[in-house]
C-alpha cells in the first residue's frame, strides 16, 4: 500500500507539472509533498542541499543553441518528463581558458538557491551577472577571482533567493555580420548573449515564485561586463518589467554606452569571418555555422586591457534601440533603485598594454597611447608623477579615475537627475591582505565581488575581510529587499544625489565620503575618452 501511495504521489506531481503551468500561481501551487521538489513551467526539479541552502542547478531556460540555432535568438526550452535532478551544474559556455577552448554550446542553464525550507512569504530575488568581458567567465561552479564559488550560500541566509546562469559568450554570443543580419526580419545581429539574458529573466519571472521568490522584486547585481550589461538591459524594451533594482559594479563599459551594430560588424565581425575563411564564401552564414567551436572561439579572442577588444551588446535599433545613457537621459527606461561603484585601483592589471611605465617619458607616452597625443600635456599636468610612489602608480590612478570612478559619478548624476528612485555610489578600497600576490595588487578590478559570496577556495579571509563581507551582505540584500541598502547595524550609506559626489567608502573603515576629490572628475568630464578596440 505504501508503494502505491508513492506511485500515486509521483503521478500527481507529474500531472501538475505537465498541466498549463505558464502562470506563476499554478507553478507555486504544484505540491508533491516533497520539500526538495519544485515544479517549473517545464517540469519537476529536485534540489540538493548546498551548505545552508537548497540548490537547484542546471535548469534549462532555452534550447541548446547548436546547429541551425547558432547565432539565432534563444528558442524556448523543451519540457521534460519525470523529476529532473538539480544536483549538478550544466556545462559552461565555450570560452578560452588559459590557452585552450573549453565548454559546450549546450550551456543555457540557470541555477537557483533558496532556504532549506520553502519560505512562508515570497523573498526578494538576486540575479548575479558575472564579469569576464562577455568572452570568458568563471561559471557558477568554478572558483573565480579570490577563489570563491558563485552560489547562494552567503546571501540566502539574508532572506533572499539567489540566481546565477550561463549565457553565450564571445563570438558565439555577440558575433555581428551582414550575413547574419539577412536572416532576421529586423536585419540585425550580434546580441545573442543579451537575448539569452532576457530569456533567463523571463524564466525567472515565470518560475521564481515556485522557489519562494517574489517576481516583483528581482534585483540584478553584476561586475565588470556584468555591470555594463545591466545598464544596457535597463533600457531594453524586451527586459522592461523583468527586474526592479540593480547594482552595477566595476562596470565595463562604465559610461552606459555600447558599440553600434556597424562598429560590431566592421570590427570583430568582419575580422572573424576573414580569420576562419568564410568572408569569400557564397553563403557566409552557412560557412560560419559549419566551423567548429574551437575554430570560432579562438579566431579573434577577446582581451582584458585598457584597450579592450569588445564582445558585448550592440546598439542595433531593436534589442537596444539607442545608447543606454541616451535612453536614460530621455527617461525611456523604468526608474529603479541603483547601486553603482568601483574599486580604488581598477586598472592595476590592465595598464601593461600601454607599455612599461617606469619614468616621465614612458608615463607621457602611455598617456598619449590611451587618451591621444593632443591630451598628453593636460593629463600629465593633472597627475604629476612626483605625487605618486611610482610613475606606474600615477598611471593606474589616472586611468582608474578616467575610465571608472568618474564615469560612475557621471552615470550616477544622470540617473539621479531623471528619477526619484535613489542612486547609491561606493568605492571599494580594501585589498585581500592574507595573500601576498593579492595584497600587492591592492583594490584591483572586481576584488569586491567575492565579499558577496562564500569563501570556498584557498584564500583565508581575515577578521577585517569578514567584517567587510558582513556589511556588504547586509547592504546588498537590503537593497534587493527594500530599495534602500541601509540597515541598523551598519554605517549610513547616503544617496549620491544629483551632484553624484556622495559615496560610501568600503574598507577597513567603512564610512560615507564626498568626491573623491583626488579623482579629479571635473577635469575628466572635459576629456574625450578612448573608444574600445573593436
Amino acid at each position: 500500500m505504501h508503494g502505491i501511495r508513492l506511485i500515486l504521489a509521483a503521478a500527481s506531481l507529474l500531472l501538475a507539472c505537465a498541466a498549463d503551468a505558464a502562470s506563476s500561481s499554478q507553478v507555486a501551487n504544484c505540491d508533491s509533498n516533497e520539500a526538495d521538489v519544485v515544479c517549473s513551467d517545464l517540469g519537476a526539479i529536485r534540489g540538493s542541499i548546498d551548505g545552508p541552502t537548497l540548490g537547484f542547478k542546471g535548469i534549462p531556460y532555452a534550447q541548446p543553441p547548436v546547429g541551425a540555432l547558432r547565432w539565432r535568438p534563444p528558442a524556448p526550452a523543451v519540457a521534460w518528463q519525470g523529476v529532473r535532478s538539480g544536483a549538478t551544474y550544466g556545462a559552461d559556455c565555450p570560452q578560452i581558458v588559459g590557452t585552450t577552448v573549453q565548454g559546450d554550446e549546450n550551456c543555457l542553464f540557470v541555477n537557483v538557491w533558496r532556504p532549506l525550507q520553502k519560505p512562508a512569504h515570497p523573498l526578494p530575488v538576486m540575479v548575479w551577472l558575472t564579469g569576464g568581458g562577455n568572452h570568458a567567465y568563471s561559471g557558477a561552479g568554478t572558483p573565480g577571482f579570490g577563489k570563491v564559488v558563485y552560489n547562494g550560500q552567503a546571501l540566502v541566509p539574508k532572506n533572499v533567493i539567489v540566481v546565477t546562469y550561463n549565457l553565450r559568450l564571445g563570438v558565439l554570443g555577440f558575433l555581428a555580420h551582414p550575413a547574419l543580419d539577412a536572416e532576421q526580419a529586423e536585419k540585425v545581429s550580434g546580441n545573442y548573449g543579451s537575448l539569452d539574458q532576457i530569456a533567463m529573466l523571463q524564466w525567472v519571472h515565470r518560475n521564481i515564485a515556485a522557489f519562494g521568490g517574489d517576481p516583483e522584486r528581482v534585483f540584478l547585481f553584476g561586475t565588470s561586463a556584468g555591470g555594463g550589461n545591466i545598464c544596457a538591459l535597463m533600457t531594453a524594451p524586451m527586459a522592461r518589467g523583468l527586474f526592479h533594482g540593480a547594482s552595477m559594479q566595476s562596470s565595463v563599459p562604465a559610461g552606459c554606452e555600447i558599440q553600434t551594430l556597424a562598429d560590431a560588424e566592421n570590427g570583430t565581425g568582419r575580422a572573424v569571418a576573414s580569420k576562419v575563411g568564410c568572408d569569400t564564401q557564397a553563403d557566409v552564414a552557412a560557412c560560419l555555422r559549419g566551423k567548429s567551436v574551437t575554430d570560432m572561439v579562438s579566431a579573434i579572442p577577446g582581451t582584458f586591457t585598457v584597450f579592450p577588444r569588445v564582445y558585448g551588446p550592440n546598439m542595433d535599433g531593436h534589442v537596444f534601440p539607442d545608447q543606454p545613457i541616451t535612453r536614460i537621459k530621455q527617461r525611456r527606461y523604468p526608474a529603479m533603485p541603483i547601486i553603482i561603484g568601483e574599486t580604488a585601483g581598477e586598472t592595476m592589471q590592465f595598464v601593461n598594454a600601454a607599455g612599461p611605465v617606469t619614468d616621465a617619458a614612458s608615463f607621457g607616452a602611455a598617456v598619449a597611447k590611451v587618451f591621444g597625443e593632443n591630451m598628453r600635456e593636460r593629463v600629465v599636468a593633472h597627475y604629476p608623477i612626483s605625487d605618486y610612489p611610482t610613475p606606474r602608480a600615477a598611471f593606474v590612478q589616472l586611468t582608474t579615475d578616467a575610465l571608472f570612478t568618474c564615469e560612475s559619478r557621471r552615470v550616477a548624476r544622470t540617473l539621479a537627475s531623471v528619477q526619484k528612485a535613489p542612486v547609491y555610489r561606493y568605492l571599494f578600497a580594501h585589498a585581500l591582505e592574507n595573500d601576498p600576490v593579492q595584497k600587492a595588487l591592492g583594490a584591483v578590478h572586481t576584488v569586491e565581488h567575492p565579499f558577496l559570496f562564500n569563501w570556498q577556495g584557498t584564500y583565508q579571509p581575515t577578521t577585517t575581510d569578514r567584517e567587510i563581507q558582513r556589511l556588504m551582505l547586509g547592504y546588498w540584500s537590503n537593497m534587493a529587499s527594500t530599495g534602500n541598502p541601509n540597515w541598523p547595524d551598519a554605517p549610513l550609506w547616503p544617496p549620491a544625489g544629483t551632484s553624484g559626489d556622495a559615496y560610501l567608502e568600503i574598507g577597513a573603515v567603512t564610512q560615507d565620503m564626498t568626491g573623491p576629490p583626488k579623482a579629479q572628475c571635473d577635469f575628466w568630464d572635459t576629456v574625450p575618452l578612448p573608444s574600445p578596440h573593436i
